[in-house]
């Protein structure tokens, strides 16, 4: 008795292994006609990783546009193309090597014309300023080139255009070393916030070769709105920022400025400011959002942000070499661009981490006490907004002031 019981017990249990396995199987390979709870997970998965867009596609039926997708996903993983989901694409699908569906680009800007080539000083191996002179300066406003030399900072400005946007920006590459640095100049340092001033009368009277604006945290703080976390000189001004990661305009991600040269990029709601204190934080603009982490671009850029405005952007190649990107708009020159466009091209030119600053009729460019980018146009008139601080590198006190 005892004997078929056990026979029993173990018929029933290879019975039940057996259903398991058949179960297995039908669900292992994925394909057009199946349905159910799996095939949800699977197109959730691939709206995940960007090859389904629209939520209505998440039913639980695996259609032909599902294999289509499927078959996508294949062909960027390097899997047959085959548009059923079987097992090697299962385990890749669901892994930490997967690829992402890449983002359409924006369409390439016109080729350039070659810039003259200035008369340039002695100069070391790194190209820093290596003779007897104090700096060297070349202005070329008709190239549309502007050079500045020391023997511890290098600024190369260059505009460029394209008249089939109409487009026209500055790409403003800044290699420093020992002790040179980004600082900031607030007109009224014991009240911050205060006392508006025109960004190239500031520059002018803090004497600094390149000045540039900044987060207009001003801005939002005379408006009663949510500041951001804002650190000037070692001193935190607002740790007011908000909660959660968002895609409005501010959405106050920030960077940090650190003494070794590195500048760091970090959401909203990260970090705290008296952790990046500790971190030995120095300045932290607030803004946003980040545009590039680590190298990696924003994945917010491509979904939002799709208007063409006046747009100004402060990236890191690397610990002492910067690139300033300041895009025009607004008035018949050009009419500006979108975060995608910033984002995209801050990469291209090797930028690793990048914020994107207040632009519009806030962005100013000023070199040596110029402003170098043509005024927007908001509300038929052309202005630049005055605002208390900016971001400035490099020290000329008797730059010109215009």
């Amino acid at each position: 008795m005892r004997m078929r019981k056990k026979g029993l017990i173990f018929l029933l249990c290879a019975m039940m292994l057996a259903v398991s396995a058949v179960s297995f199987a039908e669900y292992s390979t994925l394909r057009p006609g199946d349905s159910g709870e799996e095939v949800r997970d699977l197109k959730k998965r691939l709206q995940e990783l960007r090859y389904i867009k629209d939520t209505a596609d998440l039913t639980k039926k695996y259609t032909d546009s599902t294999a289509e997708k499927v078959r996508e996903f294949q062909q960027m993983n390097g899997l047959p193309e085959t548009g059923e989901a079987d097992e090697a694409t299962l385990a890749l699908l669901y892994s930490d090597g997967t690829v992402k569906k890449p983002y359409p680009t924006m369409p390439p800007l016109a080729e350039q014309a070659e810039k003259p080539v200035p008369d340039w000083p002695e100069r070391d191996s790194e190209g820093f300023l290596a003779g007897e002179e104090a700096s060297y300066v070349y202005e070329n406003d008709e190239a549309g080139l502007w050079v500045y030399l020391s023997r511890k900072l290098q600024i190369v400005i260059n505009r460029y255009e394209d008249d089939s946007i109409p487009l026209v920006w500055f790409e403003t590459d800044i290699r420093t070393r020992e002790d040179e640095t980004f600082r900031t100049v607030q007109t009224d340092p014991e009240r911050p916030g205060k006392r508006f001033q025109y960004p190239d009368v500031i520059a002018t009277d803090a004497g600094l070769v390149l000045g540039l604006s900044d987060d207009f945290f001003a801005a939002r703080m005379d408006d009663g709105e949510t500041v951001g976390i804002i650190i000037r000189e070692g001193k935190i001004i607002s740790t007011d920022t908000y909660r959660k990661n968002g895609h409005h305009l501010p959405n106050l991600d920030m960077m940090a400025q650190y003494p070794d040269g590195s500048l760091q990029v970090y959401t909203c709601n990260e970090i705290t400011a008296e952790e990046l204190l500790e971190k030995g934080a120095v300045n932290v603009f607030s803004f946003g959002p980040l545009l590039i982490r680590d190298g990696e671009i924003n994945d917010l850029v491509y979904r939002y942000y799709r208007d063409t405005e006046p747009r100004h952007a402060l990236g890191m190649i690397e610990p002492h070499h910067y690139l300033v990107l300041s895009v025009q708009g607004r008035n018949k020159e050009s009419k500006g661009t979108n975060l995608q466009r910033v984002a995209e091209m801050m990469q291209e030119r090797g930028v690793t981490q990048a914020l994107n600053l207040d632009g519009g009729n806030t962005m100013a460019l000023v070199f040596r006490g110029r402003m170098l980018n043509k005024l927007a146009v908001f509300k038929n008139r052309a202005f630049v907004r005055t605002v208390t601080s900016l971001i400035g590198i490099g020290y000329e006190p008797e730059a010109p002031r215009e």
